[in-house]
């Protein structure tokens, strides 16, 4: 079963390659609004089984103008023309998470604006199974969820989707992922909340190792020879965050 027809590929190809030939605004972002239309109508229609349905937070589109008119988006438009035509049935767990994590970045791009993904409740799964799937404790699993493997608001204890268990195991999908965490993160809260958080997750660190200063934390320690030197680079990193949000509100910036 093909998602898109030989002849709908060409024709559709051709007017990506037109619009940008002649660089006109209207033309490529019609092809865009095109194409990313067609992406969620297929996935919606294919995925039915893993999601409910797919949102914005906008009602309309602004197009980040400088990315969209670029090479990289011509690109991306062809790309995506290509993956259209190529998806066949059935799509593993896999492929459906590359595929919804890709349109969320590529979405990113061209907007600047948050997609939402509401999955079935059947496809998610809970927490206790994902730290049994990846091999880790409870404990570090919510260090993950909180570096950013997918999981959603739920009143169920079903939280994290299936894809994102494959995902976590890849390293180019794993590193996209807790990227787009972060910039949605960045959507939603106001520097305010944001720099809350970052004192929260400061003091997890202070009160384990009974001290306000990393260096004191980590005197006389060579961090290079350290089995696990995830604690200190995610604390010297909340630091730095710190420092720069803190920058952004005194300078009344972010509003």
């Amino acid at each position: 079963m093909k998602m898109m027809t030989a002849t709908i590929f060409e024709e559709t190809e051709k007017d990506i390659e037109n619009a940008y030939k002649l660089q006109s605004k209207p033309k490529i972002e019609k092809e865009t609004s095109y194409v990313l239309s067609q992406i969620i109508v297929i996935m919606l229609g294919a995925f039915k089984d893993r999601l409910k349905e797919i949102t914005f937070d906008t009602t309309y589109i602004h197009f980040n103008e400088q990315y969209v008119l670029s090479d990289k988006n011509r690109m991306a438009l062809l790309e995506w023309l290509k993956r259209l035509m190529l998806l066949g049935m059935p799509t593993s767990d896999l492929e459906f998470g590359k595929l919804k994590l890709d349109l969320e970045d590529w979405y990113y791009q061209i907007s600047g604006k948050d997609i939402v993904f509401d999955y079935r409740e059947d496809y998610l799964i809970k927490p206790k199974q994902a730290a049994e799937l990846l091999g880790v404790s409870n404990v570090t699993l919510n260090k993950y969820m909180k570096q950013g493997l997918e999981h959603v608001d739920t009143s169920s204890h079903n939280k994290i989707p299936n894809h994102a268990v494959d995902l976590w195991k890849d390293p180019v999908y794993c590193i996209k992922m807790q990227y787009l965490y972060q910039e949605k993160k960045r959507l939603r809260q106001t520097p305010e909340e944001r720099l809350s958080e970052v004192y929260e997750e400061l003091m997890q660190y202070k009160k384990k190792y009974k001290t306000s200063y990393i260096e004191k934390a980590f005197e006389g320690i060579d961090i290079d020879a350290m089995d696990d030197p995830s604690d200190y680079y995610e604390w010297r990193d909340l630091l730095e965050e710190e420092g720069r949000i803190t920058d952004q509100i005194i300078g009344g910036e972010g509003h």
